[in-house]
């Protein structure tokens, strides 16, 4: 119950679901994968953690890594800390330039700091759904592998 009123308080049911369409159509255009995760805290054996490492375990905890092309994208929140992360698939990672996924991580905090955070979601999830349209577009066999559903932890 105390998860739910956390996620009901970051994002209303409509806005996750807003979220989850909004991934699909992007997805519409790209043989990509998008995903969205979002936790709120640091469990207790993750203080020592970086962001990265948090983003990480929640990309194979998800099994992002498992897409057959390996283009994958989890957009890793942190919601406590106010930090946020993208971590991409090896077979797009090598088309896009370093400190891509960093800038666009960073475009959040305004939102954040306005409680926008739908809004910084979908801006960001926008930029990544170009990058991965123009490098992968859909293929003709290509099938959703993941689910776009927000993951909360």
């Amino acid at each position: 119950m105390f998860l739910k009123n956390r996620i009901d308080s970051f994002l209303s049911k409509t806005e996750r679901n807003e979220i989850a369409n909004f991934i699909h159509s992007l997805e519409e255009k790209t043989s990509g994968e998008i995903r969205v995760a979002v936790t709120f805290k640091r469990g207790f054996f993750e203080k020592k953690k970086s962001l990265q490492e948090l983003a990480l375990k929640a990309f194979f905890r998800l099994k992002m890594n498992n897409t057959r092309d390996k283009t994958g994208v989890l957009l890793f929140i942190l919601v406590g800390e106010k930090q946020f992360h993208i971590v991409a698939d090896e077979g797009i990672n090598k088309k896009v330039e370093d400190g891509t996924w960093q800038k666009i991580a960073t475009e959040l905090s305004d939102f954040f700091k306005n409680q926008k955070y739908k809004d910084g979601i979908i801006c960001v999830l926008d930029h990544i759904g170009k990058i991965l349209s123009l490098n992968f577009p859909k293929k003709s066999d290509d099938a959703n592998e993941l689910t776009n559903e927000i993951s909360f932890q």
